[in-house]
């Protein structure tokens, strides 16, 4: 799970952890955590790496592993309500490789995201890395899984919300791009971009203006750029 995201998930639902494991190396780091486990009551043991490797499904587990109640799941209307007290959400189109969805899950929290909006036909969850490269960031910014994109910014739009797709090739230089008091800031992928249909949805086209020697950014990079663009602007 990851030292940050263990101590997100305590702080913020920790009626909902149900174990934790930690190795011999991670004893003093987790000291403060498990004494907060004790202090609620939640069980805890001390394992060897090897066997923590085979709890977590993954070698790089920093030391400690939670097991966890699965989350409630997020529904559309859930982030049309939050989007109407203003600020944004970020929509992935076709963006579904979990290291970048947790890079991106991380910058979003950093800048306060009201909520992401991932589009899939066939994740309906997290993945346990991309929560770990989260960075705890999972545990502040609610996550929808949809299988027709098109559909959730309709009815984004619809509760007074602006689609902001970022492109790399067209659009208004970021620089010189005002955001609304509440946008929807939606990347593709890195190969395809934007799908045509969630293309002709967004009402405003952003690009971020580079030197030229290289045709675009890594989508978790250039969310990060956009994301704190619309935040100052926002705040």
């Amino acid at each position: 799970m990851g030292m940050s995201a263990a101590r997100a998930v305590l702080a913020v639902r920790p009626r909902d952890v149900l174990h934790i494991a930690h190795t011999p190396e991670a004893r003093r780091e987790v000291a403060d955590l498990l004494r907060e486990a004790a202090r609620l009551r939640l069980p805890y043991r001390e394992v060897e790496s090897e066997e923590l490797g085979r709890i977590a499904g993954t070698l790089h587990h920093e030391g400690i592993c939670l097991q966890v109640k699965p989350r409630l799941p997020v529904h559309i209307t859930d982030l049309v309500r939050a989007l109407g007290k203003g600020g944004f959400v970020v929509a992935l189109d076709n963006v579904l490789n979990p290291h970048n969805i947790g890079a991106l899950l991380r910058s979003a929290a950093y800048f306060g995201a009201t909520g992401m909006l991932v589009g899939s036909d066939v994740e309906r969850s997290l993945t346990p890395a991309t929560v770990r490269i989260a960075e705890g960031g999972a545990e502040h910014v609610p996550v929808c899984f949809v299988s027709d994109m098109s559909d959730a910014l309709d009815r984004l739009t619809s509760a007074g919300a602006e689609i902001v797709g970022a492109d790399a090739h067209e659009g208004l230089p970021l620089a010189e791009t005002h955001f609304a008091a509440r946008s929807v800031l939606v990347l593709g992928s890195e190969r395809s971009g934007l799908s045509s249909n969630v293309h002709k949805r967004c009402t405003k086209r952003v690009r971020i203006a580079g030197a030229g020697h290289i045709e675009s950014l890594n989508v978790s990079v250039a969310a990060g750029i956009v994301m704190a663009h619309a935040a100052s602007q926002q705040r």
